[in-house]
């Protein structure tokens, strides 16, 4: 059997991991943690929040929403922290950044109901704005770890107990 051997070029490929590369792949991993984060957080939590008031609506409390609208928004941030927390420490991530995140989504849910009380945020905007105030502030808490979330996951198994 005969195998052919093909000489190499002497050409050297493009530099591909310049500043400009640095950087775009730096925004898309933080891009992706964030989309990852707010569907984790959003849809996840989503799921958890139907549940929950599907029972609280089976034990009896069949409007919540409308009778105690604040103590839901707060329910409703909570449940988005957990779900933001169970997925951050399944990737491995430690627990400083996973409880700042998690931080983010009750902040979130105080700020909406600071600003329910006050007149600024209506009742029936109240809860349904929980997830996206959530995922805005989840940005901030981002950017201030700015190189722990641009970078790829395999960055976040060092120290995580």
């Amino acid at each position: 059997m005969r195998v052919l051997h093909t000489p190499r070029s002497s050409k050297k490929a493009p530099a591909r991991d310049g500043p400009i590369s640095r950087t775009a792949k730096s925004t898309g991993r933080f891009g992706f943690h964030f989309l990852e984060m707010c569907a984790v957080m959003c849809l996840g939590g989503g799921v958890l929040i139907a549940v929950f008031f599907g029972i609280a609506s089976l034990l009896g409390f069949t409007d919540l929403r409308q009778d105690a609208p604040a103590l839901s928004a707060l329910i409703c941030s909570v449940i988005l922290a957990g779900a933001m927390t169970g997925w951050m420490r399944f990737r491995r991530m430690e627990w400083r950044p996973t409880l700042e995140m998690a931080g983010s989504s009750v902040a979130a849910g105080v700020l909406l109901i600071v600003g329910y009380w006050t007149g600024i945020v209506s009742q029936e905007a109240l809860v349904p704005s929980v997830c996206g105030l959530a995922c805005v502030a989840m940005i901030a808490v981002m950017l201030f770890r700015l190189p722990l979330y641009s970078t790829g996951h395999a960055g976040h198994h060092g120290g995580a107990t």
